[in-house]
C-alpha cells in the first residue's frame, strides 16, 4: 500500500491529465444526488445521511436541499424579482418556504392541480416516500457509475463520461440496487452499537468501487469482498478521510467553489487510488472472492481503449427503437411543418381553454396553425441531423435555436407590428419578456420529442399517402396557408387574449 502522500501525489497527476471531464462529471453527479453544498450555513445530519456516500461528504436527506437563506439571495442577485406566473415561478416560490426540492415540487402540485386540498402531511409523507425511492432506485446507480468512470480514468487519460454508464450498458441496475440497499439494512442494524456502525461504514465503504468493477457479483460477495479488503485497513482510510479538514475548510470559506473547482474531483481521485491499491493487495494476498475483480481493462494503460471494451455483455438494442436519422422528403417536410403547427395551435387554444374557460383563437394568423411551431420543427430537423445520435446535444441545442427563433420572432412582431402575442415578464428567469426559463424547457423536451418520435411516426404515416395525393394536400395546405398569411398581414388576428399593444402595455 502507498502512503497518504504518495497517493495524494498520483491522484493529482489525474486529475490534471483530465481536469475538466472530471469536474463535470463530479459535479452533475453531485447535484444529481444532492450532494452539492449550496450554502455556508451549518446543517447538522444523522449519520444515516452519511453512509451512502462514495465521496466522504454528506448527503442531505432530501435531494437538492437548499436553505432559504440561499434561495433569497438567488432571488436577489440572480432574478432581481419575485416570479409570480408559470409553473417554474410557484415551483421557486414554493422552494423559497420549503426549503427543498421535492416538498417545493409537491407543494407546487398541489396548487396548481388540487388548488391545496392535500394536507400537510401527505405531502411530507409523500415527500419522504419520493426521496427514499429517489436514493434507491437513482442515487445508488448514480454512486456506482461516479466509480466506474473513476476506475476508467486511473488508467486512461482520456476517459469519456460514457464510460460511466457501464451498469446502464449491461442491465445490472436490480443487483446493484439489491446490493447497496443490503448494505444500508446493515449499517443501519449496526447502529445501535454506535461503535459497530463506524466499524461497518468503513468495512462496507468499497462496496461501489467492487460494483463499478463487477456488477454480476452477488450481494453477499460483494459485502465480504469489501469487509475482507478493508480488514486492517479501517483506521487508515479514516486517517486518509480526516486529511482532507483542512482542505473543507477552505471549501467553506470560499462558498465552496473551492469544492466544486478541486476538493471533491480530487477526492474521488484519491479514493480510487485507495481502491487499485486494496484490490492489488486482495488479489496478490488471494482474499476469498477477488478472483471476481477480473476486468483486465482496469489494469492497462493507454490514451486509446483496446478493443476489449467491457467484462460483460452490453445490450445490443439502440436507446430507441424509432428511425430517427433518416432524410425527410420535401413533401414529408411540408406536411411536418403543418403538423407541427397544428399541434401547437391546439397546444395554446388548449391552454388558454383551461386556465381561463374560454375559447380563444391564439395564433397571428386566422387559421388553425401557429407558424412558430411549424417553422422551428422543420429547422431542427434540417439543422441538427448530424447530432441526433447526442440527445443531451440535440436538448440543449434545441433550447438555443428555439430562444433564438422566439426571441426573433417576439422582437419582430413588436417592432414591425406594435403587437406582443406573448409576455413572459413575470416568469422566473426571462429575458425582455420575450422568452423564459420555463418556455425553453418545453420547446426542448418538445424539440427532442418531435425528433426522436414525433417525426418518425408522423413520416410512417405519410407514407401511407398516395404520391399524387399527398402532392396535391400540401398543395392545397400552401395555397390555404399562403391566402391566410397574406390577409393577415393586413387584417392581423388581434385582442383580448391573443395580443397586447405595446403603447398600452407601456
Amino acid at each position: 500500500m502507498r502512503s497518504r502522500k504518495e497517493l495524494k501525489k498520483g491522484s493529482k497527476k489525474i486529475l490534471k491529465r483530465n481536469y475538466w471531464r472530471i469536474v463535470a462529471l463530479t459535479f452533475f453527479i453531485a447535484f444529481m444526488v444532492g450532494n452539492l453544498n449550496m450554502n455556508t450555513s451549518k446543517s447538522v445530519h444523522s449519520n444515516i445521511d452519511r453512509i451512502t456516500s462514495t465521496t466522504g461528504t454528506t448527503i442531505t436527506p432530501l435531494p437538492f436541499n437548499l436553505t432559504k437563506k440561499t434561495l433569497n439571495k438567488i432571488k436577489e442577485n440572480v432574478t432581481g424579482y419575485k416570479p409570480t406566473r408559470g409553473f417554474l415561478a410557484n415551483l421557486f416560490n414554493n422552494l423559497v418556504a420549503s426549503e427543498n426540492f421535492i416538498s417545493g415540487l409537491l407543494n407546487s402540485l398541489n396548487q396548481l392541480l388540487f388548488h391545496e386540498k392535500l394536507k400537510n402531511g401527505l405531502i411530507i409523507l409523500l415527500g419522504a416516500l419520493l426521496s427514499f425511492l429517489y436514493w434507491l432506485l437513482i442515487k445508488n446507480i448514480l454512486y456506482v457509475c461516479e466509480a466506474r468512470f473513476f476506475l476508467e480514468n486511473h488508467n486512461y487519460s482520456k476517459t469519456n463520461f460514457k464510460r460511466a454508464l457501464l451498469p446502464l450498458r449491461i442491465k445490472k441496475n436490480t443487483k446493484i440496487i439489491k446490493t447497496m440497499l443490503r448494505t444500508f439494512i446493515s449499517e443501519i442494524i449496526w447502529l445501535f452499537t454506535i461503535v459497530g456502525f463506524f466499524i461497518k461504514y468503513y468495512a462496507y465503504r468499497m462496496v461501489p468501487y467492487i460494483l463499478a468493477e463487477n456488477p454480476n457479483m452477488k450481494s453477499q460477495e460483494v459485502l465480504e469482498l469489501s469487509e475482507n479488503m478493508m480488514k486492517k485497513h479501517k483506521f487508515e482510510l479514516l486517517k486518509l478521510d480526516l486529511s482532507f479538514i483542512g482542505y473543507q475548510i477552505l471549501d467553506v470559506l470560499t462558498f465552496h467553489i473551492f469544492g466544486i473547482l478541486f476538493l471533491n474531483p480530487y477526492k474521488n481521485c484519491v479514493y480510487v487510488e485507495y481502491y487499485m491499491d486494496l484490490r492489488k493487495l486482495a488479489k496478490k494476498q488471494h482474499i476469498k472472492n477477488s478472483d471476481l475483480l477480473k476486468d483486465n481493462l482496469l489494469e492497462k494503460t493507454g490514451e486509446k481503449y483496446p478493443n476489449h471494451q467491457y467484462l460483460y455483455e452490453e445490450s445490443n438494442h439502440k436507446w430507441l427503437n424509432t428511425d430517427y436519422n433518416k432524410n425527410y422528403s420535401a413533401s414529408s417536410l411540408i406536411l411536418m411543418f403543418f403538423t407541427a403547427s397544428m399541434i401547437g395551435w391546439l397546444w395554446e387554444v388548449g391552454l388558454h381553454l383551461f386556465q381561463y374557460g374560454e375559447f380563444v383563437n391564439r395564433g397571428t394568423l386566422h387559421g388553425p396553425w401557429i407558424q412558430i411551431y411549424g417553422f422551428g420543427v422543420v429547422f431542427l430537423l434540417l439543422s441538427l441531423k448530424k447530432i441526433r445520435n447526442h440527445p443531451i446535444l440535440t436538448f440543449i441545442a434545441n433550447l438555443i435555436l428555439c430562444g433564438i427563433i422566439e426571441y426573433a420572432t417576439s422582437w419582430y412582431l413588436e417592432t414591425f407590428n406594435g403587437m406582443r402575442y406573448w409576455d413572459y415578464d413575470d416568469f422566473f428567469l426571462n429575458i425582455h419578456g420575450r422568452i423564459c426559463l420555463e418556455g425553453l424547457l418545453a420547446f426542448g423536451i418538445g424539440g427532442c420529442a418531435f425528433i426522436y418520435f414525433g417525426a418518425p411516426f408522423f413520416e410512417s404515416l405519410y407514407t401511407k399517402i398516395k404520391p399524387k395525393i399527398k402532392k396535391i394536400i400540401c398543395i392545397i395546405l400552401i395555397i390555404l396557408f399562403s391566402v391566410d398569411f397574406i390577409y393577415s398581414s393586413k387584417y392581423p388576428n388581434q385582442g383580448e387574449g391573443i395580443s397586447q399593444n405595446i403603447e398600452q402595455k407601456n
